[in-house]
């Protein structure tokens, strides 16, 4: 007995400490926080929580995220400083008021055994807004301009709002958010029935984002969506009124959505909504799939409402897509149908624009070396993975950096900590070992390597691996801060969690250079963001790199000290098999650390080229901004998966024009301005301004989304408003072969491609072909697909 007993209690003990992130030392650091032992991750328990279901915990919590010198609402409008994790061990928290969030703040719970956030029955639902806020409002509105809340998650938590009046306006989660964001692995319990006045997730404002994995039972409306973009993907949704309730965006991507038993699977609110991409989904036993607010022909502007489906399953469906004026546009089915294709809006196949309402194959090809098993409807989808949490991997078996010897204070030169650290991890592969990179700023004067089998994870998206010194100094001759793997060799890695940056002016740094091969399963990316500019530590902040709206900018004026880098990312010719997901390629536009959003003049050469040779490449939930010469360039590669992808022109330009100060590099495949810009109007928009997208030479390359946005010209925004013709710049995306060998692209399927302030939305062979007032869908214009 004794033993059974002892038995029994050493086997609880183990599943208890089953989560690393909980066990594991927590040494992470914030080295410009103004306080040395500032305190990065909190356990919510160690704060006063119970998690019993019964004490009120809400004061606890909101401790737990507060403590410390941190970014509140309406008191800071964003930092870097004060990051933090906070963790929720298992367990069921009352609460009775909100669930304030903070600026740069992690909110993570145990994957193993999800913890529960529990409404009280008297929860206050007409003086808060959601159990969690994630951005208050204040007198002045919004605690945090929506578009500039970034670098924020929410993951592995239930939100429970059942004891709460089903009549009552209860809301899970208030997340107006923009870039680097995401909510992941949660669960919505909401009151269930036709009075039901409850929903899972409200966004009304902001540049996303990511929602992925989250599961919403009942509620008038699953989730309440506006945003200007967003990717979200397996959402999933019972007896909901309605799933989703699309207040307005400009381009949405919904992938491997499931909606089951509810009334309407996705509403689109009157013209305010631009485009919806629906992809890889799944419709069961619901009255009306979608319904539209367009109507060809009739709706203004000219391309709102814009839909696209793909690979979209219906079973005991009444309607599957119903117009304004309750008119059926696709009727429904009582036995499993699934749609190849279907596109309502302006399409281009490659001239145009044709309105079109249809589903004809050839607009909707099939790229199998982007596909996976099945989606569950017998047909198979685009391959999709979600950031591993590690749930079985013991603590003893994750090294941490700091542990290993890399101190993370933004001083210490941690090059060779590092490089031993990812040595280390991938020297037994049987031992499993996970690399953890405790919170901090790690500086380093040469290249850190990631070889083949690593596996990374960073803390509090304050894990930041700063290049900077004499090797990063050439802008001819680029060297990478960090290289995942070496020309040739072939495996898998891991890698979350992190940031990537340089450090005072670096003309010759390569911030990423990829050149791992992977065969088979892809090797993955999340939430690993290059950030260069605007932030502590970098010595380009405002003092050092204000804008210059008065001056003329010219080569010999030109301040040096701004250049960070010479290109963000590079995946090369021998890379293959890789998913980058909610990855952020910023380089900065302001100062993340000024109290007024002030802007900067921060210089990047390039954003992310692509010349993977064999290709399978994924790009979810994928931004690119502010780079002097392109944000996406794809050349002489193939199948590459895109949505959604979005990009900025850098704010200060034409003031230099894009072809200062880097000099065109033609190994590197730059774009020759003085060749394309020689016929542009001198009195029309501005021709030599950074492409958003180029395809080059490349084919099977499909994108479900792409938004490409010019808002600036020398830092004013009169050139996008509405009735200003779009003149920010002229051109914004580029199709054509490759030079030399006359590669051709082919095969290259854009669908709702959105654009702000550029004339011309699609460049063919050096000739505009496809043009913003032919498309306008409101703020944006929009095409439903092109097609080359």
């Amino acid at each position: 007995m004794r033993v059974t007993a002892a038995f029994w209690l050493a086997a609880a003990t183990l599943a208890r400490a089953a989560y690393w992130m909980e066990d594991i030392a927590h040494q992470g650091i914030s080295p410009y926080h103004p306080d040395p032992n500032y305190q990065v991750f909190r356990n919510v328990k160690d704060f006063g929580a119970k998690g019993d279901g019964l004490t009120d915990d809400t004061a606890a919590i909101n401790l737990a995220i507060s403590s410390g010198e941190r970014c509140a609402p309406g008191k800071c409008k964003g930092e870097t400083t004060s990051p933090a994790t906070v963790y929720f061990p298992p367990g069921t928290y009352l609460i009775s008021g909100s669930i304030i969030d903070y600026f740069y703040t992690q909110i993570i719970g145990d994957p193993t055994d999800r913890p529960v956030i529990k409404a009280a029955a008297d929860f206050p639902t007409n003086t808060t807004l959601g159990l969690l806020d994630g951005n208050q409002y204040g007198a002045n509105g919004l605690s945090w301009g929506a578009t500039n809340v970034f670098f924020r998650q929410v993951r592995n938590l239930i939100f429970d709002t059942t004891a709460i009046p089903a009549s009552a306006s209860a809301l899970g989660i208030h997340w107006p958010s923009s870039q680097a964001t995401s909510i992941t692995n949660c669960v919505f319990r909401l009151a269930e029935g036709p009075d039901s006045k409850h929903v899972g997730i409200f966004i009304e404002d902001g540049s996303g984002g990511l929602l992925n994995d989250l599961d919403f039972y009942g509620g008038q409306y699953g989730a309440n969506f506006g945003n200007q973009q967003f990717t979200t993907r397996g959402l999933r949704f019972w007896n909901a009124q309605v799933a989703i309730n699309q207040l307005w965006d400009w381009g949405w991507t919904y992938k491997s959505i499931y909606v089951e038993n509810c009334g309407i699977g996705i509403r689109m609110q009157d013209n305010s909504t631009s485009s919806v991409t629906l992809i890889d989904s799944q419709f069961v036993n619901t009255q009306t799939a979608i319904r539209t607010s367009r109507e060809p022909g009739v709706t203004i502007p000219a391309t709102a409402g814009t839909l696209v489906m793909e690979n979209v399953a219906f079973s005991k469906v009444r309607t599957i897509l119903l117009g304004p004026k309750n008119n059926t546009i696709i009727a429904g089915t009582a036995s499993a149908t699934v749609s190849q294709g279907f596109a309502m809006g302006h399409i281009y196949t490659p001239s145009g624009p044709t309105d079109y309402t249809g589903s004809e194959a050839g607009y909707f090809p099939v790229y199998p070396a982007l596909l996976e098993s099945s989606s569950g409807n017998g047909t198979k989808k685009y391959y999709e993975r979600s950031k591993p949490h590690y749930e079985d991997v013991p603590s003893s078996l994750v090294i941490s950096a700091r542990s290993f010897g890399a101190r993370g204070d933004g001083v210490t030169d941690d090059t060779v900590a590092l490089n031993n650290l990812f040595s280390y991890v991938v020297a037994n592969p049987a031992a499993g070992l996970l690399a953890f990179v405790d919170a901090g700023t790690y500086f380093v004067s040469d290249t850190v390597f990631i070889p083949p089998g690593a596996r990374i994870v960073g803390e509090a998206l304050a894990s930041i691996i700063m290049g900077g010194g004499a090797k990063f100094q050439h802008i001819n001759k680029p060297h990478p801060v960090v290289k995942v793997a070496i020309p040739g060799q072939c495996g898998t890695i891991e890698w979350s969690d992190m940031i990537v940056s340089t450090r005072g002016s670096a003309p010759g740094a390569k911030v990423i250079e990829y050149n791992l091969n992977t065969v088979g399963e892809p090797s993955g990316m999340w939430d690993v963001h290059i950030r260069v500019g605007g932030f502590a530590g970098t010595q380009q902040q405002l003092k050092e790199c204000p804008t210059t709206p008065n001056a003329t900018v010219t080569a010999d004026t030109i301040d040096k000290n701004c250049i960070a880098a010479w290109m963000s990312m590079h995946i090369t010719k021998p890379a293959s098999g890789l998913l980058q997901e909610n990855c952020w390629i910023w380089t900065a536009d302001h100062d993340l650390e000024d109290p007024d959003y002030k802007q900067v003049t921060i210089y990047n050469g390039r954003g992310l080229l692509i010349e993977s040779t064999a290709g399978k490449i994924w790009l979810s939930a994928s931004g690119v901004e502010h780079h002097t010469l392109y944000q996406y360039m794809l050349f002489k590669t193939r199948d590459v998966y895109m949505g959604q992808i979005q990009s900025e022109t850098p704010y200060y330009q034409p003031n230099p024009p894009a072809t200062i100060p880097f000099p065109r590099v033609k190994g590197y495949h730059d774009p020759d301005f003085k060749k394309e810009c020689k016929d542009a109007d001198p009195a029309g928009p501005p021709c030599k301004m950074a492409w958003g997208l180029r395809v080059i030479g490349s084919r099977n390359v499909v994108a479900f989304g792409a938004g490409h946005y010019s808002f600036f010209n020398n830092y004013s925004t009169a050139c996008c408003q509405i009735g200003a013709g779009a003149r920010c710049q002229q051109r914004i995306v580029d199709v054509r072969d490759a030079p030399g060998n006359c590669t051709a692209t082919d095969n290259l399927d854009i669908y709702n491609l959105q654009i702000v302030g550029t004339t011309a939305m699609v460049t063919r062979y050096g000739k505009d072909v496809a043009f913003y007032k032919d498309n306008i869908a409101g703020f944006t214009a929009g095409i439903a697909l092109y097609q080359h």
